[in-house]
Parts: C-alpha cells; sequence; structure tokens
C-alpha cells in the first residue's frame, strides 16, 4: 500500500471512528482480566482448603492401621485372659511370692564360670527353675504386642504396659524378682573386678526376629557396662540361632558412646553361644563384639524370641565418672552419633 493509500482522507476517518470501540474493547478486557483474577484467588483458596481437607484425612487414614493394631491387642488380651483363667491362679500359686525364683536365678549365676577370651562374660545354664523356664516362654506375649521395626525384627519392653494377665504376672515377677533383685547384685559379684559402682536396669525389652534378620558385629553402648541374653526357643529347632562372640584383631579407638559398628574382616570368631532353652549369656561391654542372624531360607515359622536386658549407672554416677575422664577421652563418654542398633 503506497503512501497515498494510507493518507486516504476516507481510510482516516474509518481508523478515527474505531478507536472508541477499541478503548471499549479494551476496558471489557481489563475488566474480564479482573474477572479472572478474583475467580482465580477463589480457586487458589479452594484449592488450599482442599488440599488442608486431605492432609486431615490422610492423618486419618495413616492412624487407622495403628488402630487396627490397637484393637487386635485388646482382643487378643480379653481372649487370652478368658481362656488363661484357670491357668493364671495356678501360675500365681506356682509363683508364689518370687523368693525361690529368685534364690534359684543367684545360685545359677555364682555357678557361672567366668570366661575372658575374647571378653568378660558368662553363659549361665538353667537360669530358672524348669518349670519356670517353661512358664516364662509359654507367657510371651502374642506377636501382636511386639511393636514392628520390619519385617524381621520385632521388640516389647518389659515390664509390659498392655499384655494378657497371664504374661504380665510372670513376666514381671521375672522382671522384678529374677532381673532387678537376684541378677544385679549377682553380677556385680560376678564382675567385681571390672566394676565398683552400683548397676541398675537400663533397658529391659523383648526381641522377635525372623529370617533375614542380621546384626553386624557391633559393641552395645559404651554405658551399658554389662548386656544380658535370654534365650527363649520355643521349639529345639530354634536353638541353633544363638550369639556370636567375637575377637577383633584391632581395637579401635572409641569416639562415641553410641553402639560400635565393626568391620566384619576385623573379626574373628571365638565362640558361638547356641539359644539353648533356659541359658543366658551375659558379656561386660569392655573388648571385641557380638552379632547374630538368621539365614533367609531358613524356615518361614521360624522366630527366635530372646529377652535382653542392658545394666549401667544412674546419671549421678554418670556425672560422677565422666569427671574424672581425662579431658582427651571424655568426648568419648559424652558424644552419642546417629543411629542405633539397624
Amino acid at each position: 500500500m503506497s503512501i497515498f493509500e494510507r493518507l486516504n482522507p476516507l481510510r482516516i476517518v474509518r481508523t478515527v471512528d474505531s478507536v472508541p470501540q477499541l478503548r471499549a474493547l479494551g476496558e471489557k478486557v481489563r475488566e474480564d482480566q479482573k474477572e479472572m483474577t478474583r475467580q482465580l484467588r477463589t480457586i487458589s483458596r479452594q484449592l488450599e482448603r482442599l488440599e488442608e481437607t486431605l492432609k486431615g484425612q490422610q492423618k486419618i487414614l495413616d492412624a487407622v492401621p495403628e488402630l487396627h493394631a490397637q484393637v487386635r491387642r485388646c482382643v487378643t488380651a480379653y481372649t487370652k485372659d478368658a481362656r488363661q483363667t484357670d491357668l493364671l491362679e495356678a501360675l500365681r500359686t506356682k509363683l508364689g511370692d518370687g523368693e525361690r525364683i529368685a534364690a534359684h536365678a543367684a545360685a545359677a549365676v555364682s555357678r557361672a564360670q567366668l570366661e575372658l577370651d575374647p571378653f568378660p562374660h558368662i553363659v549361665i545354664d538353667k537360669l530358672l527353675p524348669d518349670d519356670i523356664g517353661s512358664e516364662l516362654i509359654r507367657a510371651l506375649p502374642s506377636n501382636a504386642f511386639f511393636k514392628t521395626e520390619d519385617m524381621t525384627r520385632q521388640e516389647l519392653e518389659v515390664p509390659f504396659v498392655f499384655a494378657p494377665e497371664y504374661s504380665r504376672v510372670m513376666w514381671n515377677t521375672f522382671f522384678h524378682k529374677v532381673i532387678a533383685q537376684a541378677m544385679v547384685p549377682a553380677l556385680m559379684e560376678k564382675f567385681r573386678q571390672a566394676l565398683d559402682d552400683n548397676l541398675r536396669v537400663t533397658n529391659s525389652r523383648l526381641l522377635l526376629r525372623r529370617p533375614g534378620y542380621v546384626i553386624k558385629p557391633h559393641r552395645d553402648p559404651r554405658w551399658a557396662f554389662l548386656t544380658c541374653l535370654v534365650y527363649l526357643p520355643q521349639t529345639s529347632e530354634h536353638q541353633v540361632y544363638g550369639t556370636q562372640l567375637y575377637r577383633l584383631r584391632r581395637e579401635p579407638d572409641v569416639t562415641h558412646s553410641s553402639p560400635l559398628w565393626v568391620d566384619r574382616s576385623e573379626c574373628e570368631l571365638v565362640k558361638d553361644v547356641p539359644a539353648l532353652r533356659n541359658t543366658a549369656i551375659v558379656f561386660l561391654n569392655s573388648t571385641g563384639a557380638h552379632g547374630a542372624s538368621i539365614p533367609s531360607d531358613a524356615q518361614k515359622n521360624v522366630e527366635r524370641f530372646l529377652y535382653q536386658v542392658q545394666f549401667g549407672v544412674d546419671e549421678k554416677t554418670k556425672e560422677r565418672l565422666i569427671s574424672g575422664v581425662p579431658d582427651a577421652a571424655r568426648s568419648s563418654w559424652v558424644t552419642a552419633r546417629d543411629g542405633g542398633y539397624r
């Protein structure tokens, strides 16, 4: 188009006439944009409310498995209590005041021979009277009461907060009479050359392990001066899954108070302690390492039950002991490392 054609008066008039229309169209576009902005804000607020609603619903859904587990535990406890009424009375009679059992356990600890390789330890035979040892296994709570870490490991604190009454009566007697009353002083006497402070229970729990479970060679936390494992095999087939004791080719410099994990290449197997019924091992947490496992190809119904209890000192004694440690070594007693047992 030539300049003359663009400057044509008629074309110019038509262009000028269209300006108001363009302005009106622009105003409409701006109004539409404002309305769209308002709608987007409304939609955004609705989405935020929807997101909060979904989060609330997700919390409810996440809580369902635990609620189901609690219901299952309640039903199990009620059913067990109803079925074990007669057995419970017989159990109370058998336990009495617990003094006979405590005396038996103390004597068993006293009879056990203290061995020093790969670290000071004793293997206790017939920890309990035979009839009580069988009752202890019979009173194991069902799997529903155990806290699940993964498919190969579960645990339950002792004494139990909630369990069938038969289990609570038996295991409460075991904890208070055997562990706290009898074994603490007996073990202090047995390991007196290494321990000169009063001990107390610092960790008490039932452990349930299944095929595929592996705990690598390690040393327990430094403040767990003694560790005791009581084996609770339900059948003779499960007695092979015990505890391995290792000597270390080189003792490492310990820089923290958490469990010390050791590469298997640094370990020499000294003893494989079988998980025999009514036996226990107690060891000084000083040198070496220990571990355990159940092969993945073991029978699917294999369940390794054992009771673990650790003995240490109270906070006041800790502070006194730490104050006597040279500054250069003090951090290894007060510094914890992330990650516990694995």
